[in-house]
């Protein structure tokens, strides 16, 4: 548990320090936690984009179930992950067939897909 803990910290930091080189301004929020812990919660109004890299089933629907509302008509959907890990795959058709949603998945490297929110 501990060594989860100094990773988790260890990754926090590195990805805000990769948004230092003129990315952050005062819209940028970092939220520590688990994504069924924070994104439910976040302050997030409107999202023109998402891009999840949750890996897991359960991680990728806690992400779509807490913003995919936010996203604007217009907006993308972007997936790391989706040829290569099942979890996060059948996360994705779960949300589409349980909301109805049949959008045209689009590929980017063989890896990760994309969607238009109409």
């Amino acid at each position: 548990m501990q060594y989860q803990f100094i990773h988790s910290e260890l990754v926090f930091h590195q990805r805000k320090k990769n948004f230092e080189n003129g990315l952050l301004d005062e819209q940028v929020k970092f939220l520590k936690g688990w994504f069924k812990d924070t994104l439910p919660n976040a302050p997030i109004q409107k999202l023109a984009l998402l891009r999840l890299d949750g890996d897991m089933y359960e991680s990728t629907m806690d992400a779509l179930l807490a913003l995919y509302d936010k996203v604007s008509v217009g907006g993308y959907i972007i997936v790391d992950d989706y040829h290569v890990v099942e979890g996060c795959k059948r996360a994705i058709h779960d949300f589409l067939s349980q909301r109805n949603l049949n959008p045209v998945l689009e590929e980017i490297d063989g890896v990760g897909v994309y969607w238009k929110v109409t």
